[in-house]
């Protein structure tokens, strides 16, 4: 089973020259998925120093979409869950 993920350019750009240096320099032919998957695996394993990093990562509540959840817009409907397409597209 495979899930997709969602990465910034950056990040990805990053990961393709990774992989491609990989191949050139140490003649290791490997996908962009058995990359990714290893260094999943690598972080489990490393659990302490992932904390680390997480830890210095800004508060979930200073991020702005966060903060928008606490200032919904009022769109004046009890519940568009139905006929959300039809409010957003018209």
């Amino acid at each position: 089973m495979s899930t997709t993920v969602k990465i910034d350019k950056s990040r990805k750009e990053r990961m393709d020259k990774f992989v491609a240096s990989l191949l050139v320099d140490e003649g290791i032919k490997v996908t962009f998925q058995e990359v990714l998957s290893l260094m999943v695996d690598y972080s489990l394993e490393n659990k302490k120093e992932l904390l680390k990093r997480l830890r210095s990562l800004p508060p979930l509540e200073k991020d702005p979409a966060w903060l928008m959840l606490d200032r919904p817009d009022d769109w004046g409907i009890k519940d568009s869950s139905e006929r959300i397409d039809e409010f957003l597209y018209a």
